[in-house]
């Protein structure tokens, strides 16, 4: 049985997904020049360090001048963006959350229907699949920044030091986890924090793809047989060791050997590379997690930070404009060239596990995309679910997951 974790593990979730108060409006935001000068205002570093060297081609592209703007503090930057919406200096252009933070900015008129220029931007490479994640009622609201497609990565040096090779069915996926946990190695990376639904996802999207849909829409309950035996399952690979204890941080266990697999998207190859050096497609590789039955389409989960149009903003063709040219191939080139990451799956990619996960992506034959766990249900329910699959981790029996599901799906029944 796995020791138990830290009762601090079980609350920080209920952190993460808190939206800031809104407020008077604020000038903080307000776009610079004469008019053709487009802000786009983040959270995530974009337009710095070596992804810097887009602006210059989307500057040419659109025709208008291109600032990034950065507010790496995410309680700061929300409680920005909603003042500044409200008040007399709405912004052009930025990034948001999908699911019921976009809700709510439609929800108060906030954010400029895109619809029309959808077809533009899935003839630029933009994937259709991907529609729904950025719509609310039928209308498109958000166009994405960069698409995070999430694999299992995994240290080629210690399955070569055992003869262990990609699995292609479940079954042998499990095997693979065995004979990792016999020789003395920890199979599979937990994570930390906001991290505990990224397994339960991922069984689910392997073992019963057509569950997850019917699950995350609020069709099927949390204490649903079905799902109870995904969790059972995930239970079930905890007390046989094959998880980590919780991580602080989970990329220095992989790339020191501490973890032989991890699931994970491809925003982190920077890191790996780049800090750690760990080299994609040769002491670093990655495989989608295979499906139980061989006649099942395999699932790829994604995340997407939508851009998305300040509705009184005064400053929105221009913005339309950015945003068109940031989907050309020039730009998105430049994109995954410096990054790893891209927008659209038609540019080609000098990492092996970005190149490999972006044309999994696009083989809508024998996969499906899937938008993740954790924008599905309300920021309330995902808080508490992420502390509830913890407790899942602490002490992984069939009595605890029917406990903690019973506890989700009241809050879910609660916040309807």
């Amino acid at each position: 049985m796995k020791k138990k974790y830290l009762l601090t593990f079980f609350l920080t979730g209920a952190l993460l997904l808190s939206i800031s108060a809104c407020g008077k409006g604020s000038d903080s935001s307000k776009e610079t020049g004469n008019g053709d000068t487009i802000e786009i205002l983040n959270d995530k570093g974009e337009g710095t360090g070596a992804a810097k060297s887009i602006v210059p081609i989307l500057e040419e592209q659109s025709g208008v001048n291109v600032k990034y703007v950065n507010t790496p503090d995410l309680s700061a930057y929300q409680t920005n963006i909603q003042q500044s919406l409200q008040g007399g200096q709405a912004p052009s252009l930025f990034t948001w959350w999908t699911g019921s933070q976009l809700k709510e900015l439609v929800a108060n008129d906030l954010i400029e229907d895109i619809s029309d220029q959808w077809d533009a931007y899935v003839e630029a490479g933009v994937s259709d699949q991907i529609k729904d994640a950025l719509s609310v009622d039928g209308k498109i609201y958000g166009a994405p920044l960069n698409i995070l497609y999430n694999g299992i990565y995994y240290n080629a040096e210690i399955f070569d030091k055992y003869g262990i090779k990609e699995p292609t069915t479940f079954a042998e996926f499990l095997d693979v986890c065995e004979k990792l946990t016999q020789n003395g190695e920890v199979a599979i990376g937990l994570g930390n924090t906001w991290q505990s639904f990224c397994w339960p996802q991922a069984l689910m999207g392997s073992l019963d793809p057509d569950l997850y849909d019917q699950w995350t829409s609020g069709e099927v309950k949390f204490t649903d047989d079905r799902v109870k035996a995904i969790f059972y399952q995930w239970a079930d690979m905890i007390d046989k060791g094959y998880f980590s204890d919780v991580e602080q941080d989970q990329v220095k266990d992989f790339a020191s050997g501490k973890i032989a697999m991890m699931y994970q998207a491809t925003n982190l190859l920077t890191s790996l590379n780049q800090e750690y050096g760990m080299v994609s497609g040769e002491n670093m590789k990655v495989f989608n997690l295979p499906t139980e039955k061989t006649d099942t389409k395999g699932t790829i989960f994604y995340e997407v930070a939508p851009l998305v149009i300040g509705k009184n903003s005064n400053n929105k063709d221009n913005a339309k404009k950015v945003l068109k040219a940031y989907f050309s191939t020039d730009v998105q080139q430049e994109y995954a060239d410096k990054t790893g990451m891209s927008a659209t799956t038609n540019v080609s990619f000098n990492d092996p596990i970005s190149k490999f996960l972006t044309e999994s992506a696009g083989d809508e034959d024998n996969f499906s995309l899937k938008l993740r766990y954790y924008e599905q249900f309300t920021p309330s329910v995902v808080n508490l679910s992420i502390d509830e699959y913890w407790k899942i981790a602490a002490n992984p029996t069939k009595d605890q997951v029917d406990k903690s599901l019973e506890t989700i799906q009241k809050a879910w029944e609660d916040a309807q």
